[in-house]
């Protein structure tokens, strides 16, 4: 069955001052989000660690219709 698994932010290449990456390592319903510094340069990077070794079938990311450029994916 699908479920959250714990992780935390490891790097980012640019983040908003009112949006910090370290918003994503919290989870609730007032969390606001990661959001790119504006005008950054492309590709962005943003690098999560899993607290636990996991066999992965799936990711889901949430993003905002309007703040999408592109969204290639990779694991290492």
């Amino acid at each position: 069955m699908p479920h959250k698994l714990p992780f935390r932010v490891v790097h980012v290449s640019s983040q908003d001052e009112k949006f910090p990456a370290e918003e994503l390592n919290r989870h609730s319903p007032a969390t606001r989000g990661w959001v790119s510094a504006r005008f950054c340069p492309f590709p962005q990077k943003l690098v999560l660690s899993l607290e636990r070794h996991a066999h992965l079938r799936k990711i889901q990311v949430l993003c905002h219709q309007y703040m999408i450029r592109m969204f290639p994916f990779g694991v290492s």
